[in-house]
C-alpha cells in the first residue's frame, strides 16, 4: 500500500499547515516547548499511508475468526481481538509496527521538505517539538486494579500524553510533561497540550476536534461553493488537490476544537499550554 507514497501527506483530514501561536496559556510549558507568541510553526499530519489501515482490516478478520478459540465475545466486530501473546496478537503487533515505522519516516521526509522551503523563502529553519504516532497499541505499565501493571493500550482517535515525571520521556520534557498535538479544522485553529499526573485514561486524551458531518454530508452541504475562497476570506490561503477533498474538510464539518479541548481538559486528561491559528493549509 505504502511502495511509491513515502513522503506524501495522503488524502481525508491529513494535511500540512503553517500556523500562528496565537495564545499561550502556559508560558513555562510553552517555553520549555520552543514556543512563544506570534512564532510560525507547522503541523503536519499524515500516517503509513494506508498501511496502516490495510493492517487493520487484515487483523481484524483474523482475530474475529480465532476469538472463539480464545472464549472471546465483543459487542462490535471492531473490537475484534486475541491475547497479546497469542500467535494472532503477535503478529498483529509486528505488523503494526511496521506501518508505526513506515509513518514515522514519512513524516521525517515530510518535516525536511518543509524545513527546505522555510530556509529557501525566509532563511529561517524549523526546529521539532515533537513527533507521535496514533491509532496503535503500546505495552505500557500503569496503576490498575490496586497495583502497576503491564497493559497493552490500544488508542484509536487517540494519542498518548504522558504526565510530568514519566521515565518514558526525554530529560527535556520531563519536567513539564508531553506536548500533546490537537488539530481542529482547516478555518478554526489547533491546540498543543500538555499530559497531567493521574488522569484517568491511562495517559491518553482525544487526537482531534472530530467530525459532526460526514464526508459525503459536508460535500452536499458546500455544493454550489467555492471551498478555497471561503477560506481566503477567513484569511487562509489553502491548496488542495481537488475541490472535492475541500469541501469535506471544511470547517463546519468539524466539532468546535476549542470545546472539545475544554471537555479534555475537565475530565482530568490533559492541561492547555498554546492555540494556533492557520495560515496556510496544504491537502493532499
Amino acid at each position: 500500500r505504502g511502495q511509491g507514497q513515502v513522503g506524501s501527506l495522503g488524502s481525508g483530514n491529513h494535511f500540512l499547515e503553517v500556523q500562528e501561536v496565537a495564545e499561550v496559556y502556559d508560558p513555562t510549558v510553552a517555553a520549555a516547548f520552543g514556543l512563544r507568541v506570534g512564532q510560525v510553526c507547522v503541523m503536519i499530519h499524515s500516517g503509513s499511508r494506508g498501511l496502516g489501515h490495510q493492517i487493520c482490516t487484515d487483523h481484524v478478520r483474523a482475530m474475529e475468526k480465532a476469538m472463539a478459540r480464545y472464549g472471546i465475545t465483543v459487542p462490535d466486530r471492531q473490537l475484534a481481538c486475541t491475547p497479546v501473546s497469542s500467535p494472532e496478537g503477535r503478529a498483529y503487533l509486528g505488523a503494526m509496527a511496521a506501518a508505526a515505522n513506515y509513518a514515522r519516516a514519512n513524516r521525517q521526509l515530510l518535516a525536511e521538505a518543509a524545513r527546505r522551503v522555510f530556509h529557501r523563502v525566509t532563511g529561517s529553519g524549523l526546529d521539532l517539538v515533537y513527533d507521535v504516532s496514533h491509532n496503535l497499541a503500546k505495552i505500557e505499565t500503569h496503576g490498575y486494579d490496586g497495583g502497576a501493571r503491564q497493559l497493552c493500550v490500544h488508542r484509536k482517535g487517540a494519542t498518548r500524553a504522558l504526565p510530568p515525571g514519566h521515565p518514558e520521556l526525554p530529560d527535556d520534557l520531563r519536567p513539564v510533561g508531553q506536548p500533546v498535538l490537537i488539530p481542529g479544522s482547516m478555518g478554526t485553529g489547533s491546540y498543543v497540550l500538555t499530559g497531567v499526573p493521574d488522569a484517568p485514561a491511562f495517559a491518553s486524551t482525544c487526537h482531534g476536534a472530530g467530525r459532526v458531518r460526514s464526508r459525503k454530508e459536508a460535500t452536499r452541504a458546500v455544493r454550489g461553493q467555492d471551498p478555497r475562497r471561503q477560506m481566503q476570506a477567513r484569511d487562509v490561503a489553502v491548496r488542495g488537490a481537488s475541490r472535492r477533498g475541500l469541501a469535506e474538510e471544511m470547517p463546519e464539518a468539524y466539532k468546535d476544537v476549542a470545546a472539545v479541548v475544554e471537555a479534555a481538559e475537565g475530565a482530568g486528561l490533559c492541561r492547555r499550554v498554546a492555540r494556533l491559528l492557520p495560515i496556510g493549509v496544504v491537502k493532499g
